[in-house]
């Protein structure tokens, strides 16, 4: 069997792993709290992050769904951003953006860095809905700080398989957006599927959209209460 074909039965194994019980519970949670205006915002840092854009703007994705980001935390800013993630203060910092009766989905495969453990519990004190999607491994901290967890079940240190002597492959962004996708498509399935965008490039799919945009303007990049 190839590498490859490792890693392909690796991912599929991970997916196989998750238990979607806790994900129809934050969904229910999470519901009345969109119903009523608020928005879901996905915090990650380093590689996590993108599952804060995943759903975001996305066709087949709710226009609920806004990404908490701060360049800092950017994969892209390579080395930095283990210093930043790893910073007292910044999570508080970002939670302190949002609107206590919003929902807070925090993204962090290891659950030990201070900026995803503590926008989980300062976010959770402010009266927010915390959601956390990360592995209950020895050392995790996170799953202690958010009301609902969606363990993503991954090894410590995340890769699944060896090549050379050394791990490759992680799949906990594969795993991670089945519980994001799932947790997203269970809300709107309680809540009718209303405020799902298609892509723009299907018949109609402007006119729907801009509909959607007009109702969350975060969509275009403007706050709430602005034209």
């Amino acid at each position: 069997m190839s590498v490859a074909s490792l890693v392909r039965q690796a991912a599929l194994d991970a997916i196989g792993r998750l238990d979607l019980a806790p994900v129809a519970a934050a969904a229910a949670a999470l519901a009345p709290r969109v119903r009523a205006g608020a928005l879901l915002h996905v915090l990650g840092s380093g590689h996590s992050q993108l599952l804060s854009l995943e759903g975001f703007y996305r066709a087949g994705g709710p226009a609920w769904v806004a990404p908490l980001l701060d360049d800092r935390l950017s994969a892209g800013g390579g080395v930095s951003v283990t210093r930043h993630e790893r910073s007292s203060g910044l999570g508080a910092e970002l939670v302190a953006r949002l609107d206590p009766g919003a929902a807070l989905l925090v993204v962090s495969s290891s659950g030990r860095n201070a900026v995803p453990v503590e926008a989980a519990a300062s976010a959770r004190a402010a009266g927010l809905l915390t959601i956390a999607i990360t592995s209950r491994a020895p050392g995790n901290r996170l799953a202690d700080a958010a009301e609902h967890v969606l363990d993503s079940r991954m090894p410590p240190g995340d890769a699944s398989v060896t090549v050379g002597g050394t791990r490759m492959a992680p799949v906990s962004t594969i795993a991670g957006a089945v519980l994001l996708h799932g947790l997203l498509a269970e809300t709107e399935a309680i809540l009718g599927g209303g405020s799902v965008l298609v892509s723009n490039n299907v018949e109609g799919g402007d006119a729907r959209n801009a509909a959607l945009i007009e109702r969350y303007p975060h969509l275009a990049g403007r706050p709430r209460g602005t034209a």
